[in-house]
C-alpha cells in the first residue's frame, strides 16, 4: 500500500488508533476522536516519530511544553510509546510498519489528525503525515530535529493546559494554538430520573420536576463537563448566562 492509494478513512481510523495508544501509555486520557483539523501551526515543533514500509511518514503528538518535559523526562517509555502508535497504525492500514526514534521537530499540514480526551476534555492531538515532507522539515523555518534526551526526573503524567504551570520554556505548545477547535457548550437547568413508562407519556401542558429549586445556578458544561455556573438573562430577545462561579477544576465533573 502507498500513500497515494492510502484512503483518508483508512488514515483517519489509524490516527485514532495511534492516538488512543498514545493517550494509554504516557496518561494522556481515556479515549481518541479523529478531527479534519490540525490547529498546530507549521512553525510549532512537535514529538514525532517518523515510520518506514510500504508508506513512509510520520506520527506526531502536540502537547503543551510542560507535558513534553515530563514526557521527555522518561525516553525509554515515550520511545517505546510511539513505535507502539507506529505499529497500531501500521494494523490498521494493513502494513508492517518500521518506527524509527522520537524526536521533536516541525511537520507540514497533515494527513489525517485525531484528538486525545480526558473525560470530555481535550489533552493532544495526534497526527499522521506522509510522504517525502514527513522525515524531513522542509521550508525557511524549518530547523534541525533534537534526539529527545534522557532526564533524571521520574515520569509524570499531564494534560494540555494553558502552560500557565511551566517555569521554563516557550509558549509554543500552549492551548492558544487550539483556538479553533469546536467544543460542545451546554446550559443545563436541571436533571430528574423517569421510568420509560412516565417519559412516554409525557404530552403538551405536563410538568416535570428537576433537581433544582427556584433561583439556583444554571451549570455551564463543555463536553459534558461542568465548568461553571451562571444566572440566566436576555441579550436582544435571546437568552443568555452570566457567568457567576467557575468551578475548580479538581471539583469539575
Amino acid at each position: 500500500m502507498t500513500s497515494s492509494t492510502t484512503s483518508q478513512e483508512s488514515l483517519n481510523a489509524a490516527a485514532e488508533a495511534a492516538a488512543l495508544l498514545l493517550a494509554e501509555q504516557l496518561g494522556l486520557g481515556d479515549q481518541s476522536r479523529s478531527t479534519d483539523e490540525w490547529p498546530i501551526d507549521s512553525s510549532e515543533p512537535v514529538l514525532r516519530i517518523t515510520f518506514s514500509g510500504a508508506t513512509e511518514g510520520a506520527i506526531a503528538l502536540a502537547v503543551n511544553d510542560d507535558v513534553v518535559e515530563r514526557l521527555q523526562s522518561n525516553a525509554d517509555l515515550l520511545q517505546r510509546s510511539f513505535a507502539g502508535a507506529v505499529a497500531a497504525a501500521g494494523a490498521v492500514l494493513g502494513e508492517a510498519l518500521i518506527a524509527g526514534t522520537v524526536e521533536q521537530a516541525l511537520i507540514p499540514v497533515p494527513a489525517a489528525g485525531a484528538m486525545i480526551m480526558d473525560s470530555g476534555s481535550l489533552t493532544a492531538v495526534v497526527a499522521i503525515v506522509l510522504g517525502a515532507d514527513a522525515p524531513h522539515d522542509a521550508g525557511a523555518h524549518a530547523t534541525t530535529p533534537q534526539p529527545v534526551q534522557v532526564a533524571a526526573a521520574p515520569y509524570e503524567p499531564a494534560f494540555f493546559d494553558n502552560g500557565s504551570h511551566g517555569s521554563k520554556g516557550t509558549q509554543h505548545g500552549s492551548l492558544s494554538v487550539l483556538h479553533d477547535v469546536e467544543l460542545l457548550v451546554t446550559a443545563e437547568l436541571g436533571r430528574t430520573v423517569m421510568p420509560v413508562r412516565d417519559v412516554l407519556a409525557l404530552a403538551p401542558g405536563m410538568v416535570v420536576e428537576i433537581d433544582r429549586i427556584a433561583g439556583s445556578p444554571i451549570d455551564l458544561l463543555v463536553n459534558g463537563r461542568r465548568i461553571a455556573a451562571g444566572e440566566v438573562v436576555v441579550i436582544d430577545e435571546e437568552f443568555g448566562i452570566r457567568i457567576t462561579e467557575i468551578i475548580p477544576a479538581g471539583d469539575q465533573r
